[in-house]
């Protein structure tokens, strides 16, 4: 009997619910309130006017002055004419390419002229060799073409890392292999390459003209070379 009065209430209650909800009026919206005229009013991103868009300036237009002035630098070093009394120098070896760089980047303030150089060690002799082609077809092509330019002394590589290229002579010295390559290049062959056969170290050095007044002691210490070598100044001119 109570489940049945409960159950009555509920259907009456929102019978009740629902006729008040169908019946009744809508809310009165608010009127605008207004703010005080030194208080800007929030606007939505749509609302925001447009502006165009200002056109960035180029890049080049920020370079700092040290930056033309360091090119300017090189520019004079690269070009400057070695005077009759120069003191010139070779500072080395350096065994790290990294090294060779920062000591050349040091000293091109000092000088009038730098060049670095590679130095190669412990190698059993030299060779001339034009690298792998594409197949052993164009290789065998290729030393026919210079035995008919006069070439002679060359071989295919059969197999190796090698193979496919183009061995022209091995040699004692680096002198004798420069030699043979120019020989090949006046016969209109470019490509060959010298190359130090055995277990070869490579250093670089940097041969500098400067003032006679330049202090190659100060400069060797600031640049940690090892070695300061005198240099003949016509080899630089």
């Amino acid at each position: 009997m109570i489940q049945r009065a409960l159950i009555v209430f509920l259907v009456v209650l929102n019978l009740g619910i629902a006729a008040w909800w169908a019946l009744r009026e809508p809310p009165k919206r608010d009127d605008r309130i207004e703010l005080p005229a030194d208080v800007s009013r929030l606007q939505l991103l749509s609302e925001v006017p447009s502006r165009p868009r200002s056109v960035a300036a180029p890049a080049t237009a920020a370079v700092p002055a040290t930056t033309t002035a360091r090119a300017t630098i090189a520019s004079s070093v690269a070009t400057a004419a070695i005077p009759a009394d120069a003191r010139c120098v070779s500072f080395g070896p350096f065994d790290n390419p990294a090294l060779l760089r920062r000591a050349n980047d040091v000293l091109q303030p000092q000088v009038v002229r730098t060049r670095s150089r590679n130095e190669v060690s412990g190698a059993r002799g030299w060779r001339v060799l034009v690298p792998p082609l594409a197949s052993r077809e164009a290789a065998q092509a290729l030393a026919d073409r210079m035995t008919a330019a006069g070439l002679d002394d060359l071989l295919v590589m059969p197999t190796g890392v090698d193979a496919n290229g183009v061995a022209l002579g091995r040699f004692g010295s680096e002198a004798s292999a420069q030699r043979r390559e120019a020989q090949v290049r006046a016969a209109g062959f470019s490509g060959a390459k010298v190359e130090p056969i055995g277990n070869v170290r490579t250093q670089g050095w940097i041969d500098v003209a400067a003032a006679s007044t330049f202090d190659a002691a100060v400069a060797a210490r600031d640049i940690a070379a090892p070695r300061t070598v005198p240099l003949d100044c016509a080899t630089l001119r």
